[in-house]
């Protein structure tokens, strides 16, 4: 979005807020109504010194200059000294808005979360390692990874169902072949299981796709 546009915008925001306003309030007596045209300027400069501030624009600054180049450009005609400091005020106001957007873009960009190349929040790629965590832990990046958009919330509940901290993996699995669910499994090799078991069966597409996707997610992490 360039200078213009952006000017462009304040005033016909400016204009349409004091026409709502207009229309919202019952005309006052005659003999107390402002002056149209003194209030709308008035509202108008309210309303562009707000959208300025908002943006992170040096509005004294903005000002000054502003006030320098309507000095100049009410003269009827000017010597090239005047042009030229004419052409570089307006490149200053210009500079104004310029850093006022680069810093709104720095600082949208800060707030969003890093990730790695493979598309992973870079905070989940260092605190879980798919090929060596427990199924506890399994749980808890299937939370993470659901709550950072990259899986949906079926993958999840797959992700997070883990038969041997069910009541019937310790009823029917001898107690010598039982795995503790504290300790680190390589779920990558797990899911490749899976996901081999779904094609040899032959499951539904849609469960096929859901698994698949799981398991593609599990090795960019």
């Amino acid at each position: 979005m360039n200078v213009s546009t952006l000017l462009s915008t304040a005033t016909s925001q400016a204009g349409s807020s004091q026409q709502t306003r207009q229309a919202e309030q019952p005309p006052a007596p005659e003999a107390k109504q402002a002056t149209p045209d003194n209030d709308e300027t008035f509202i108008d400069k309210a309303y562009r010194s707000l959208v300025l501030n908002r943006m992170g624009v040096d509005t004294e600054q903005l000002e000054e200059i502003d006030q320098k180049i309507e000095e100049l450009e009410s003269k009827s005609s000017l010597t090239k000294d005047e042009k030229d400091k004419l052409e570089s005020l307006m490149k200053a106001r210009d500079q104004l808005f310029e850093e006022a957007m680069r810093r709104q873009a720095e600082e949208g960009n800060s707030s969003q979360p890093s990730v790695t190349s493979n598309g992973i929040p870079t905070e989940i790629a260092n605190k879980y390692d798919p090929r060596a965590i427990s199924p506890d832990d399994m749980s808890l990046l299937a939370k993470d990874l659901h709550e950072a958009g990259v899986i949906s919330w079926e993958q999840r509940s797959r992700m997070s169902f883990q038969f041997v901290k069910t009541h019937l993996y310790k009823t029917h699995t001898p107690e010598s072949q039982q795995v503790d669910p504290s300790e680190p499994m390589d779920f990558v090799k797990v899911w490749e299981e899976r996901v081999k078991a779904n094609e040899y069966f032959n499951v539904p597409a849609d469960q096929k796709a859901r698994d698949q996707g799981i398991l593609d997610v599990l090795r960019r992490v």
